[in-house]
């Protein structure tokens, strides 16, 4: 971390140096509009590009620290803000006044190294990124052994690695030699002093263990027990009877908030300079940023770099911030990624009417970098959870039927384009109708989501995995061709084969068919999808528990 943080100040330092040159230049380009007789410096047009400079400066100058350059700058602006909509009338001798304040002798430090330490310095260092092993460890915290047994095994099915306790002061001392990744805790009335919510969560603290997202499982589920466990940063809350593959879906998504890509914006700005702050305070952060000067390109790489947000400035050359939002949000598929305006502007009533034409948040530059990284950290976050509801099967937290075809039309046309091979895979349990009629629909939902979770954590994360039907599913590869798909789903297939299921007093397992296609051979989706279709039905036909090639 420490090396990092000595790379970004270079890179900052660097930028501000860079920057001091622009601003100089540009304050001196101002000041040169003194020169123009008096109709011309009252003319509505140098008026309209006095503003714009002006505005688009103080902005700048701010955000790197030019604190009174910047509130001179903003004057200015107001100054010239008031003759456009407030109606006053410019005074030449008045404007040459102003503008003379703003030489660079004059409105620049000797140095001001000291302002662009602090606007660069974050309150606290960023948190140190996860990293996780193959193997994901659970730590049951539950006194009946019924219960805790039926928890360790439904689990341990979907392949986590689960460790049982009947103490948190047992639990602490474990998970301080090997810490696990997640704690369930049975809130039901115990017999054993200290295991009370708020003992546990103050224990976890106090061994320093209050990162490991706790997940409570009660039997009360009313207001007051999931007030309680608010109060106690618990990650989440299921009522009782537990079911096994909600509880797995709910763990699931806890710990993948760790294991997803980093979150990824998208900021567009004509000002370079202050877009490449924006960027390395970010990136700083372990946010993907993006930056792009020209709006008529935020169409193009929205659909290219898939952002969880975009940051557009108001006030811009070819369009206002305003217009290019009702721009994205004419694209329906485009409405659930959060829109957040970044500018200088100080106008209320403005920043209300951007919030109102399809922004969700209006920031104010310059930013506090913790402050800023938060809030876009928030609504990131925010934006893929929305999403995930909307386009993920609720059972499997796989893509839909609809949103996985969509995704692999888009990977097909980019194969296409880019002269790649893509590859598609059917896949279907075998027999599991005889599942359901002989262990009942809860125990084929474990089969159905142990399959899921099997498929999600042995492929690539570039790889796209959906609920295509009751048991069926469809896996896109990218950039892959038949032969490595059948490679890798093989080995899952054998993964698969060896799970134990159970229910009740029985045992049993299950296997699946697959069906693999290349783009190659397919002259459309619709026929791309068809292909596969026929070779997991050929598999079927062949006894099942195989995986075939299209031919």
């Amino acid at each position: 971390m420490a090396n990092d943080n000595q790379d970004f100040l270079k890179e900052m330092e660097a930028l501000r140096l860079d920057f001091h040159k622009r601003l100089v230049t540009e304050l001196e380009q101002l000041v040169e509009y003194r020169e123009k007789n008096d109709s011309q410096l009252v003319d509505l047009n140098t008026i309209k590009e006095l503003y714009g400079a002006s505005h688009k400066l103080a902005g700048s100058a701010l955000t790197f620290g030019y604190k009174d350059t910047g509130i001179l700058l903003r004057s200015f602006e107001n100054y010239l803000d008031q003759a456009l909509c407030g109606g006053n009338q410019i005074d030449p001798g008045e404007m040459r006044s102003r503008l003379l304040e703003l030489a660079p002798a004059v409105s620049l430090p000797v140095t001001n190294s000291s302002q662009v330490e602090d606007a660069r310095k974050p309150a606290s260092e960023p948190a140190e990124e996860l990293h996780r092993s193959e193997d994901i460890r659970i730590f049951i915290l539950e006194d009946d052994p019924s219960t805790s047994e039926m928890l360790k095994l439904g689990l341990s099915s979907f392949g986590y690695i689960v460790s049982t306790f009947t103490s948190i002061s047992a639990l602490c001392d474990r998970a301080l030699v090997n810490p696990p990744d997640g704690l369930i805790f049975d809130k039901t009335e115990s017999s054993f002093i200290g295991n009370e919510l708020d003992s546990v969560t103050k224990t976890l603290r106090e061994h320093g263990l209050s990162d490991i997202p706790v997940i409570v499982i009660s039997p009360n589920d009313d207001f007051d027990e999931k007030l309680l466990a608010a109060r106690n940063q618990v990650a989440s809350f299921l009522a009782k009877p537990v079911n096994i593959p909600a509880l797995e879906s709910s763990l699931d998504y806890l710990l993948q908030q760790n294991l997803r890509s980093p979150y990824r914006v998208l900021l567009v700005d004509d000002d370079a300079y202050t877009l490449e702050h924006h960027r390395l305070m970010l990136e700083r952060w372990g946010i993907v940023a993006r930056t792009l000067v020209n709006p008529e390109k935020t169409l193009e790489v929205i659909e290219e770099f898939h952002p969880d947000l975009l940051i557009f400035d108001l006030h811009m050359p070819l369009c206002t911030g305003i217009e290019l939002a009702e721009v994205v949000r004419y694209h329906t598929q485009l409405v659930h990624i959060p829109i957040i305006f970044l500018s200088s502007e100080r106008n209320e009533s403005r920043q209300l009417l951007a919030m109102m034409t399809g922004g969700d948040d209006f920031i104010v530059k310059p930013v506090a970098e913790d402050s800023f990284v938060t809030t876009i950290k928030s609504r990131a976050q925010r934006a893929r959870k929305l999403a995930e509801l909307m386009t993920r099967d609720s059972l499997t937290g796989l893509l839909k039927h609809t949103e996985i075809k969509e995704r692999l039309s888009h990977e097909f046309a980019r194969a296409q384009r880019n002269k790649a091979l893509v590859s598609v895979a059917m896949i279907d349990i075998d027999l599991f109708k005889k599942v359901n009629d002989t262990y009942g629909h809860q125990t084929g939902d474990v089969v159905i989501s142990t399959l899921a979770h099997l498929l999600r954590r042995g492929l690539r994360t570039t790889d796209l995995v959906g609920r295509y039907g009751g048991e069926e599913y469809m896996v896109v590869l990218p950039d892959t061709d038949s032969a490595n798909a059948i490679t890798k789903l093989d080995s899952l297939r054998t993964e698969f084969e060896k799970i134990v299921f159970r229910h009740k007093n029985d045992e049993f397992t299950c296997s699946f068919s697959g069906g693999v296609c290349s783009s190659d051979l397919g002259s459309n989706v619709d026929d791309f999808i068809e292909q596969a279709d026929r070779a997991l039905y050929s598999a079927k036909e062949q006894g099942r528990n195989l995986i075939i090639a299209a031919k």
